[in-house]
């Protein structure tokens, strides 16, 4: 087997839901370098610099159904079915539990957890529908693993995240449709900015074992991996990237 046929991503339609900034931005990079036909999808457009003949921002807020039906529609229009879709538009608040009102956990829990699987659900409806096979990946976190202090809604969430990964992998496996995730470690971008811009961001650097934080492209690896026919027999399946940091405790 070639090994790099088999990491291909050329002339796939791949969506991207929160390109527009941080992790999800470096995925439109790394996917449209290497051949993919990429749908942004956020509420903010994707820089200029961007959007080129491979790659188109749809406005779209996840939470809101037509919203997620028109950008899927969109996108088909333009480049044909989604086949790939990356999970990673979310938010997030730095709160003690004690404080956190309902607003802001109904809010998280909506865009992280529901938006997601909205989003997985109406991709999946598509691929079931068109009999293609393809891949979901969302975005959970190191946090649901292990969380900080006043991060108990954000690392929630993203527990949900990783079990809603698990669940719909065994749902549509026999349909063709992998589902995994990718949970990064601690990546300095606009998310977590009100703790990275303290000195929060030496301590974190200092634990990890690489003595490092994450750069954006440490995750094209497992991008590439789980878009192309290379994950063919991975479903399930939540990958780790934080340079060690979780084995610390």
């Amino acid at each position: 087997m070639n090994i790099d046929t088999s990491i291909s991503v050329a002339g796939k339609t791949i969506a991207v839901t929160g390109g527009s900034s941080g992790l999800g931005l470096r995925m439109i990079q790394i996917l449209a370098g290497n051949g993919a036909n990429v749908v942004s999808i956020s509420r903010t457009p994707t820089p200029e610099s961007m959007v080129h003949s491979n790659v188109v921002n749809i406005i779209a807020d996840i939470t809101i159904a037509a919203d997620i039906q028109r950008a899927f529609n969109e996108a088909e229009r333009l480049f044909g079915p989604v086949s790939v879709v990356f999970n990673n538009a979310g938010v997030a608040a730095i709160e003690r539990a004690l404080t956190t009102t309902r607003e802001q956990l109904r809010h998280i829990f909506e865009v992280n957890v529901e938006g997601a699987f909205f989003i997985a659900q109406e991709a999946a409806k598509r691929m079931i529908e068109k009999k293609i096979s393809g891949s979901i990946i969302n975005l959970s976190s190191i946090l649901a693993d292990a969380p900080i202090k006043g991060s108990a809604g954000y690392a929630m969430s993203k527990a949900a995240v990783a079990q809603m990964t698990r669940s719909l992998a065994l749902e549509w496996a026999p349909h063709g449709i992998r589902v995994n995730a990718i949970a990064p470690g601690w990546f300095p971008t606009k998310l977590n900015e009100t703790i990275m811009d303290g000195p929060a961001k030496g301590f974190l650097k200092g634990k990890n074992p690489m003595r490092r934080l994450g750069e954006p492209e440490d995750i094209d690896g497992a991008v590439l991996l789980l878009a192309s026919d290379a994950s063919s027999y991975i479903t399930g399946t939540v990958i780790t990237i934080d340079g060690g940091h979780s084995l610390q405790g």
